[in-house]
């Protein structure tokens, strides 16, 4: 199966005041930084995004890491010595979990496009389930 959105390896990243904006951008950034991690590894010949038994299951590992240090940064949830609260050490590791995310559909094979197109349906799912299970058509 070829891949018609494959990422160019000097593609312009369009953005406004600096700032990257889009999720197509986060994830040209990310994969710039996976070559870089595979071309230390000595497979700079992968082309991304690609499916890859051994990189995605590197990457599930390392999202039960990452969601186990959101819960270190916020303790709140638990029924005692629940104290700790760092909210910049909580945003830290969320962004974290993103990006452990964005690993793991990029060595899956999916591109920035049809990640943003998985992630818009299943909030537009989810919200016309909650809506009717509450017969609500609020926003």
């Amino acid at each position: 199966m070829t891949r018609t959105k494959k990422i160019g390896a000097k593609k312009k990243m369009k953005r406004t005041n600096g700032k990257i904006r889009t999720l197509s951008e986060l994830m040209d950034l990310q994969i710039a930084f996976q070559r870089v991690v595979l071309n230390m590894q000595g497979e700079s010949l992968i082309t991304l995004p690609v499916d890859s038994t051994k990189w995605f299951s590197y990457h599930m590992n390392a999202m039960t890491e990452e969601m186990g240090e959101v819960l270190k940064a916020d303790k709140r949830w638990k029924t005692h010595r629940n104290e700790k609260y760092d909210r910049c050490e909580k945003l830290d590791e969320i962004a974290d979990v993103f990006i452990t995310a964005m690993n793991i559909a990029i060595f899956s094979n999916y591109t920035a496009e049809e990640l943003e197109e998985a992630i818009a349906g299943k909030v537009k799912q989810n919200l016309k389930r909650i809506r009717g299970a509450y017969g609500s058509n609020n926003s």
